[in-house]
């Protein structure tokens, strides 16, 4: 079966302004806020907002001296009047492309213009545009709509900016049958648009089922659900993962996701994520198999215990000590552990951000929790036959690992409020990182009595590994990290500046490795290069997406790990 994502799904322009400025409003301001009728046509994404402070009211009776949010679709001009009237404070996220055709609306009306909206009558946006219209309007949705229009000196037409492209183009047609002096406006958004002529380019390859994500309240989703009826496409309609089943893609072989224009896209990545797990299960059942022990390796942090274990010999190596398997054997137990009792310490933002592996972590907390404390007491214990220094590093480490992400230590944390100190510990990247470099390079190496240079130069490529590992996870779970008031290095900085510091933690790390390990005369581990070379390929893969798949880029960039280990195997074998 093959699953294809139409190119433009889910939040548009106006939607993610709307929800980043309100998102940034709950952040920095203690104030209530208050926003008039639902934001955007979502229930997650309006559930989530409502969780982090954000109330909906459906009257303004109570609104005086309060803060209060327009939503996207825009009010009525006397609400919004009322609302700067008595309100402390509001915040207009009315959609630009509705306040334009609020502003064609008045600019005609003011000069005698009757107004006629294609649209559905009912529509919040449709109400508000209405209450713009002083020299009268009339809302058509259908041809014999036409018949109430009154008669009028001239008119002007516009269209609600959800509505299909070619029903308007019917409309305008028919209108202009009757009446001479029309003068018509496409207000139909480009966004809309797009989302059409992606079902229309999938109908004329077809695609043998169409999944629409979205609101079962949202105008613009039920048109391209409805669109994919009339055009005989088998169409699900979803407002999220749970409602798809296996048997409605039975003999489907060609499907096409879309999204309406307020569906974030954690709940896209969800969707998808959903049906490659439908997909898999057509499958033979070894192919099966082998994608299910790939899953599961990723998601219960068995492959990163496994590339730190490769990680702890190649340092080895790299410093020119004998292989201590015991070593390797520690840094592997401590990774999968912390990992492990870090997820489950954080099972709710998991929830969240990571819907499948939360069911994996929840489904086998009984065993993989006692088995983490059971891995760390042994790495302790194999630990006592090392210098007293280097065990007490290691008991450091593991105490820290445990209560990082305890609620104790989150509130002492903010309790300080040392702006700085907060920022340093929410960036969970960073310090997963230094987790990495200690366990896996400082350690090992200060057993052995490793030079400086092996410090230098091995701290540089680990910790580069993992950071940028970490952060194109972290610019994957960009959007969701936002709504959930996650804080990453993405939602501090943004995507771009995430991906330039990327950019210059590789050329660092190469300039650093690259230099030392030419100046020993080590050639042949020059190779490994190619393992911070590889996250070029994920920078490219993920700038020319308009779209990226949490599961198929995890995937990607743990691919790194196996590659590392197929080296280390290779040069080991050169060597």
């Amino acid at each position: 079966m093959k699953i294809d994502l139409a190119r433009h799904s889910g939040f548009c322009m106006g939607v993610r302004d709307a929800v980043m400025r309100i998102v940034t409003e709950l952040n920095d301001t203690d104030e209530e806020i208050f926003v008039y009728g639902p934001l955007i046509h979502n229930p997650q994404t309006v559930n989530i907002l409502e969780r982090r402070g954000l109330k909906t009211i459906k009257t303004l009776d109570d609104i005086d001296d309060r803060v209060i949010a327009i939503r996207t679709h825009g009010i009525p001009l006397e609400k919004l009047r009322d609302i700067k009237a008595r309100s402390r404070r509001y915040i207009n996220l009315t959609c630009p492309r509705v306040s334009k055709v609020q502003g064609l609306i008045k600019k005609y009306s003011g000069r005698g213009h009757y107004t006629i909206i294609v649209g559905d009558a009912d529509h919040a946006e449709v109400m508000g545009l209405k209450s713009y219209a002083s020299a009268g309007v009339t809302v058509v949705s259908s041809v014999e709509d036409i018949e109430k229009i009154p008669r009028a000196r001239r008119y002007i037409v516009v269209s609600q900016t959800t509505q299909d492209k070619e029903h308007f183009s019917r409309m305008v047609d028919s209108l202009k049958t009757r009446f001479s002096e029309l003068l018509v406006f496409n207000t139909i958004c480009d966004s809309t648009h797009h989302r059409q002529d992606d079902i229309r380019l999938g109908i004329s390859r077809n695609i043998d089922a169409l999944v629409v994500v979205g609101g079962k309240q949202s105008a613009n989703t039920a048109r391209l659900a409805r669109m994919g009826r009339e055009c005989g496409v088998k169409t699900i309609h979803i407002e999220s993962e749970d409602e798809l089943s296996i048997d409605d893609f039975a003999g489907i072989e060609n499907v096409l996701v879309t999204a309406g224009a307020s569906t974030p896209g954690w709940i896209i990545n969800n969707v998808m994520e959903k049906l490659y797990s439908i997909k898999n299960t057509r499958m033979g059942r070894l192919t099966t198999c082998w994608l299910g022990l790939v899953e599961y390796a990723l998601r219960l942090n068995v492959l990163s215990a496994v590339a730190a274990f490769f990680i702890n010999l190649f340092v080895q190596r790299y410093a020119g000590a004998v292989l201590d398997l015991k070593s390797a054997a520690v840094s592997a137990a401590y990774i999968f552990a912390m990992y492990t009792i870090n997820n489950n310490l954080e099972m709710k933002s998991l929830l969240n951000r990571n819907p499948l592996k939360y069911s994996l972590q929840y489904t086998f907390r009984k065993l993989l929790v006692p088995l983490s404390v059971i891995l760390l007491l042994l790495s302790l214990w194999l630990m006592l036959d090392y210098k007293t220094v280097i065990f007490a590093l290691h008991c450091v480490a593991v105490l820290l690992g445990c209560v990082y992400s305890t609620e104790a230590v989150k509130k002492s944390i903010l309790a300080l409020n040392l702006s700085p100190l907060t920022r340093l510990y929410y960036l969970k990247n960073l310090v997963s990182s230094m987790g990495w470099v200690l366990a896996t390079t400082v350690i090992p190496l200060m057993v052995h009595g490793a030079e400086w240079y092996a410090y230098v130069s091995l701290g540089f490529m680990v910790f580069t590994m993992i950071f940028i590992r970490d952060l194109f996870m972290d610019v994957i779970a960009l959007q969701g990290d936002l709504l959930f008031g996650r804080q990453t290095l993405p939602t501090m900085m943004g995507p771009r500046k995430t991906r330039t510091l990327a950019v210059i933690m590789a050329a660092l790390a190469l300039a650093a490795y690259a230099s030392i390990t030419i100046w020993r005369g080590e050639y042949i581990f020059l190779a490994f290069v190619l393992n911070v070379l590889f996250f070029g390929l994920v920078y490219y893969d993920i700038n020319s997406r308009h779209y990226t798949i949490a599961l198929r880029h995890e995937m990607l960039l743990d691919l790194n790990f196996l590659i590392f280990i197929g080296m280390f195997f290779a040069v080991s074998a050169a060597g």
